[in-house]
């Protein structure tokens, strides 16, 4: 196997950090990893070694003393990844800053921070004609007290950026679900409460497996270098959880959202990593566009196990290699987190939304596992080890009571 000596450096933890970790680390490439609190991650045997500073997350100027000082260790640029949309918009600031430094995948700050701020990219989409879920935007409480009379419920009380929401609401999932008048006035008083800003989104109703990911990853020139598909199966939590079971399937079944998707970042100017979420809508059978991540996601790993790696292209990319576009995979691969999955079906089995002959015929063929890695098991471990720690203290302090 060829050896790459420029290193990369994860910004962040969490399974997108152990996916990026082990797609990038099987190839022989030294990887690092930043965080701001200890992580399972950083067991991983592909992680050479793990620093962790507290505040670097909301701290830009901490986060770049530290890459700056890891910097004068590499023999060659490393490739610097974030694994958060707040990781994102701080690499995109320090683009400017460290440019002898690294190798930045991340796009520039512009479009960066137009992806991250969902508030910024539905009023782009509005823009540019892309079709997408009806968004409400309100600047005050009279205009939301308007929106809530004309509305119709129920409706996705949606924030501009969902990771400061969740770490003020850390058990309300992506955003809040309106059922009345009263319900949106009440959660959007929540929200300006704590400096939250947020929108008013119709639900695109239907199951799992009417939303499609199309992903790659874009040049300077904002020309893809490669794109894949994926359809997912099940998610966790119900209504706007996490993929935890997809499969690979035809680029060509999502030929128009190609298009679309490579217009709209061309229009913007973005460059990097693009994971694009399209959902079916059952009204009237279009595929309506609901995100691009602008940084790598959970299950990114699915596209190397199908021969169309795109973390590994973007890496080649960023230290000047060329590479030549494929949208050439296998199909019919699957990619699971299955502790996850295994709750997703059993909400279905109590809902009548899965049988059990369904559940193992899911389960059939080629699967990658999200969390668990025989070869690089101790994440895994270490994983139980604290979900067991956190359900004995629980237990405990009910018996205590």
């Amino acid at each position: 196997m060829r050896s790459y000596p420029n290193p990369v450096v994860v910004v962040g933890g969490g399974l997108t950090a152990l996916g990026t970790m082990r797609a990038l680390g099987r190839r022989d490439i030294d990887v690092y990893l930043v965080l701001d609190k200890s992580d399972t991650a950083q067991y991983s045997k592909y992680c050479k070694k793990s620093l962790s500073t507290m505040g670097m997350k909301h701290d830009r100027g901490i986060l770049k003393n530290l890459l700056r000082r890891m910097g004068r260790g590499f023999s060659r640029r490393a490739v610097v990844y974030p694994t958060c949309d707040v990781g994102a918009i701080n690499l995109a600031e320090l683009k400017d800053e460290l440019p002898d430094d690294y190798c930045f995948v991340v796009g520039d700050k512009k479009p960066v921070k137009m992806l991250v701020n969902k508030r910024d990219f539905y009023k782009a989409l509005a823009q540019e004609g892309v079709d997408h879920p009806k968004t409400y935007f309100s600047e005050s409480t009279n205009d939301a007290q308007l929106i809530s009379e004309e509305a119709k419920y129920p409706i996705f009380v949606r924030p501009a950026i969902s990771q400061v929401f969740s770490q003020a609401f850390p058990t309300a999932g992506k955003g809040f679900i309106a059922y009345s008048p009263r319900d949106l006035m009440a959660f959007y008083e929540l929200s300006e409460k704590h400096g939250i800003e947020v929108m008013f989104q119709e639900i695109i109703s239907g199951p799992p497996t009417n939303s499609y990911q199309l992903e790659g990853y874009y040049s300077t020139d904002h020309q893809p270098k490669v794109l894949f598909a994926r359809q997912r199966l099940r998610i966790w939590p119900p209504g706007f959880g996490n993929t935890t079971l997809c499969v690979s399937i035809p680029i060509g079944e999502l030929e128009n959202e190609k298009r679309t998707m490579n217009q709209f970042i061309k229009n913007i100017g973005y460059n990097g990593l693009a994971s694009a979420e399209f959902k079916k809508d059952d009204r009237d059978g279009s595929l309506k566009l609901l995100e691009i991540n602008a940084r790598p996601w959970w299950h990114i790993w699915l596209s190397g196990a199908c021969g169309a790696d795109i973390l590994f292209l973007s890496y080649l990319d960023a230290i000047g290699e060329k590479t030549e576009y494929t949208e050439q995979y296998k199909e019919g691969i699957k990619s699971t987190y299955f502790t996850n999955d295994l709750m997703a079906a059993g909400k279905m089995f109590l809902n009548g939304n899965l049988s059990l002959r369904e559940w193992a015929s899911s389960l059939v063929g080629t699967r990658k596992s999200a969390f668990f890695s025989k070869t690089d098991p101790t994440p895994f471990l270490m994983q139980l080890v604290t979900e067991g720690s956190l359900l004995a203290g629980k237990i405990g302090k009910k018996k205590s009571s």
